[in-house]
């Protein structure tokens, strides 16, 4: 199958029905305003005056309680305060353009332009009243090929002297006018081609006569293009690197191959090439891109470090794995040792910021030296190391095995970066006072690049070493992670139940890991999952009482291990003053027991009666630790420890106001765990970030470190390269 037409054609789909047209007939809008209909791809009036389409109220004093009959004192207290200065008010868009840098002893292009406009007409009844209001599609240029006029700068040929040129002229039936700006740079020119819809409108008629006007005056799929016939284009001059900030610095650096030849005004620009020159340039309000493959499967040994299955014996082959993971890193070192030469080699405005991204990876690779020094030297981060490796084996094991899949034991691997993630982030894990402790360290990779299982396979680590290294305090919870959305919460928890199934069963025969089960639990609003037994019990009643499928807002509609449904009321202990769910399947691990206890919660009752080791929860919910005293028990219930990792999945989404209002949890959440003599160690992981450095400082007060690090080239970080063809 032509996967790649097929998008092609959705994305031609999608443009037509939010640009327009959408069908390919004389289309007539009925009782739509084009407006809402084709949100996309308009040039509205201009509107006189300049203040904007959103005026204050002229009601402002009604909605204030103002009552101009009466001098009494209430009314002295409900007059209205004028604003002490003018409020900037949006302005629609009215124009769209590009520019671009162009050489050559001689230079001619051409502009094609399209637009329509839509009239609204309505239709009557027998008795002459209005039935609906039609708008007809009306397009404004001369033919059938999109193309009103051709626009030759000959110009520009004999222009020796090299001064700015315009050009203006009135197209579009009068609609719309061109303007065409040529201006000396360097050895060229750099070309301004805009496009602007010519109609004027005044507010003074207040919201309708706008609201019309913007219908009947707008202008519709708009469409500007740039054909170049003599001449060449050029890269687009680039700012004083002086002017830009360190990350922009650094952008400009890592994408230095991959060209810019235009910049759009009021749209995105895109463009064409041809013997590789361009050729064509055009406005886009709908840009679309390709994105690129990428491999995370390099950076590896050939020999079987990279098993999970060999891994999980870490224990007992200490010597042999620590050497083999030397040879791991010292790959990565070889590669940072090759981009510092090629760094050394760059032109003199880029070599700052190159030494910047090399030192960010000597750090990386100092700290993955560090991880496997301490996997020699401590036993217990050696052992929690082998537990979290058969942990992980384990829960893919036995989601292949639930899914019917049969695979090898040891074709079960990690990526390279996963484990280059581990050996990295361990040490400033598990050592409060190592100089890392206090940075957030960043998973930075694309979607479905296997983020998820590098941060769980720190889960259990810090799991499992707890409960070795403090075993009258290692239980409760050990580790917690936020979401910002409640969905995406609900699909982590589901995805994380199988890694907290594996650990409780290695717990079952392992007497080291305490006498607590390792549990998990999610606690996120009632619209998700209920607070009280009571909700609980009423929730599995109700489903008792009709086909007794499994209540959605309970979360788990099966078992997490072995994935036999789940039926009400035989999958659910709900009683007054307790809630678990238990699986029946004889065959499974956790339903031959005797309980057929799932190591899993979800009510906030029984999550406060007995704290999961793992808490995964939505930012919001924190808000419950000032109003709901039980919640105490997630920060070292009894003697046990507060909790010491925090994880925060797609941080990218955690902006605006959302942004400040989980910055003010995060400093309560960090003085509640310093008061209690922890220092938690902060991950976090995103598939899209920019700023990064500035969006942590300001969440979490503390600086940030990128894994993996991005290398001189946007192409290529070592652990992810892009692979298209």
């Amino acid at each position: 199958m032509n996967y790649s037409k097929s998008r092609k054609n959705y994305i031609k789909w999608i443009k037509s029905q939010l640009v327009g047209p959408a069908s390919d007939q004389d289309e007539s809008l009925n009782g739509i305003s084009p407006i809402q209909r084709y949100p996309t791809g308009v040039l509205f009036p201009i509107v006189k005056g300049g203040d904007g389409i959103d005026p204050a109220s002229e009601n402002q004093s009604i909605l204030m309680g103002e009552d101009h009959d009466s001098e009494d004192e209430t009314s002295e207290h409900c007059k209205v305060i004028e604003p002490s200065q003018k409020t900037n008010r949006y302005m629609p868009p009215s124009s769209v353009g590009f520019s671009f840098f162009i050489r050559g002893d001689k230079i001619e292009f051409h502009v094609q332009y399209f637009a329509v406009r839509y009239e609204s007409g309505k239709e009557r009844s027998d008795k002459g009243q209005y039935l609906s209001q039609n708008w007809k599609r009306i397009p404004l240029s001369i033919d059938d090929n999109h193309v009103a006029n051709y626009l030759i700068h000959e110009d520009l040929k004999g222009n020796e002297s090299k001064e700015t040129l315009k050009f203006r002229d009135s197209i579009l039936q009068g609609h719309a006018e061109l303007d065409v700006l040529c201006r000396p740079f360097a050895d060229g020119w750099i070309i301004t081609v805009s496009l602007y819809n010519s109609s004027c409108v005044a507010l003074d008629g207040g919201a309708e006569e706008w609201n019309n006007a913007k219908n009947e005056m707008s202008l519709f799929e708009v469409s500007l293009i740039c054909t170049i016939d003599k001449g060449e284009v050029g890269v687009y001059p680039k700012v004083d690197p002086q002017l830009l900030s360190e990350e922009e610095q650094e952008l400009e650096l890592q994408y230095d191959h991959h060209h810019i030849y235009a910049l759009g005004h009021g749209a995105s620009v895109d463009w064409s090439l041809k013997d590789r020159q361009v050729n064509e340039i055009r406005s886009d309000f709908m840009p679309a891109v390709e994105v690129p493959q990428v491999t995370a499967d390099v950076g590896g040994t050939d020999g079987h470090l990279l098993s999970l299955e060999r891994l999980s014996m870490f224990k007992t082959d200490i010597s042999e794995l620590a050497d083999e993971m030397d040879q791991f890193v010292y790959k990565y070192g070889k590669w940072v040792e090759n981009q510092k030469k090629h760094s050394e080699n760059l032109p003199s405005r880029e070599i700052n910021a190159g030494s910047r991204i090399v030192l960010r990876m000597d750090q990386a690779l100092m700290r993955m030296k560090k991880g496997i020094a301490l996997l020699r030297e401590d036993k217990h981060a050696a052992q929690a190391f082998g537990i979290a490796n058969k942990a992980m084996l384990l829960q893919m094991a036995q989601s292949d095995k639930a899914a019917e899949k049969l695979r090898e034991i040891s074709t079960y691997k990690w990526r390279p970066f996963q484990l280059a993630f581990l050996l990295m982030v361990i040490e400033s894990a598990v050592n409060e006072d190592c100089l890392d402790r206090d940075m957030v360290d960043l998973i930075w990779f694309p979607t479905g690049g296997g983020k998820t299982e590098a941060y769980l396979g720190l889960v259990a680590f810090i799991i499992a070493w707890r409960r070795l290294t403090n075993p009258s305090s290692g239980g409760g919870t050990s580790v917690l992670m936020r979401y910002t959305l409640r969905l995406l919460t609900s699909q982590q928890y589901l995805r994380a139940t199988r890694i907290i199934c594996a650990l409780e069963l290695i717990r079952q025969e392992n007497s080291t890991l305490g006498e607590e089960p390792i549990t998990i639990g999610m606690w996120v609003g009632q619209a998700s999952s209920p607070n009280t037994f009571k909700t609980a019990m009423e929730m599995v009643s109700k489903s008792v009482q009709s086909n007794g499928e499994a209540p959605g807002r309970l979360v788990l509609d099966s078992c997490p291990w072995c994935r036999k449904a789940f039926k009400a009321p035989e999958n659910y202990h709900a009683v007054q003053s307790k809630f678990y769910f238990q699986c029946t399947n004889p065959l499974c691990d956790f339903g031959r027991s005797k309980s057929g206890r799932i190591p899993c919660n979800v009510v906030d009752d029984a999550l406060y009666a007995d704290p999961p080791t793992f808490l995964i929860a939505t930012i919001d919910k924190f808000a419950r630790l000032a109003w709901e005293e039980r919640t105490n028990s997630f920060f070292g219930k009894n003697i046990n420890r507060p909790p010491e990792l925090i994880i925060q999945d797609e941080l990218h989404l955690i902006s605006g106001a959302l942004g400040s209002v989980a910055g003010i949890y995060e400093a309560a959440l960090d003085t509640v765990l310093s008061h209690k003599g922890i220092r938690p160690k902060y991950i976090a992981s995103t598939a899209t970030i920019r700023m990064a450095q500035e969006q942590v400082r300001r969440l979490y007060g503390k600086t940030v470190a990128v894994f993996p690090p991005p290398g001189l080239n946007c192409d290529d970080s070592f652990f992810c390269k892009d692979n298209s063809p």
